[in-house]
């Protein structure tokens, strides 16, 4: 089992651009995070509630490929995270500005599947082996995440169709949108063990940094 994969043109161009066009059409649909005075996140969202409700190609596609691809690549059985709001999102960038620092998923595993990178935007991971032994910074140090930055990371860009699979608990991360103009549009899956029991801790501090 690998804490990274990336598989290249997941979705077929003729995919990727129906669900561009379905999400044109419910635009109206995104809510701006502000990322609460640089703790949390900064993008365009529309949750996993929304997608349930307004979204079911979306649901659908989370469903029947992408929750049987993440249990493939986790080498176990799955579940949607407990939240039905965030197990699911669309996310979009399109300020320079926007993006998210370096941080731990409270879930375990996450999909990222990318339907448009016009803006160069990246996401840097630092392994496993040495997140391990700098984690217990992440906190102290929660104000200038910017010094994890000089850690070895890997740099990965996303084009339309490509899917990443992380263990977004085990892996520090971050995503930077590189040039002003332009866009990257992701939908988000995220998932945990099968059995792994609600942590209503964990989901307040979720909602306060991110939406």
């Amino acid at each position: 089992m690998e804490s990274c994969v990336l598989v290249k043109n997941f979705l077929a161009r003729e995919e990727v651009q129906h669900f561009l066009e379905l999400i044109q059409e419910n635009q109206g649909l995104f809510v701006e995070t502000l990322g609460r005075g640089g703790l949390g996140p900064r993008y365009r969202v529309i949750d996993g509630d929304c997608i349930r409700a307004r979204l079911p190609e979306v649901l659908s596609l989370g469903e029947r490929r992408l929750l049987p691809t993440a249990e493939k690549m986790a080498g176990q059985r799955l579940q949607w995270l407990d939240s039905t709001r965030r197990s699911m999102r669309i996310q979009r960038y399109t300020r320079r500005g926007d993006g998210f620092r370096w941080h731990l998923d409270g879930h375990s595993w996450v999909i990222l599947l990318a339907l448009k990178n016009s803006n160069d935007g990246q996401i840097h991971v630092i392994s496993p082996q040495l997140t391990r032994f700098v984690k217990f910074l992440l906190y102290p140090l929660y104000v200038v995440p910017q010094v994890f930055s000089i850690l070895p990371h890997q740099r990965i860009t996303l084009r339309a169709g490509d899917l990443l699979f992380m263990s977004g608990g085990r892996m520090l991360h971050r995503g930077i949108t590189l040039k002003e103009g332009g866009e990257r549009v992701l939908m988000v899956f995220t998932f945990d063990e099968l059995g792994k029991k609600h942590n209503w801790f964990r989901d307040r501090i979720a909602r306060f940094l991110n939406y």
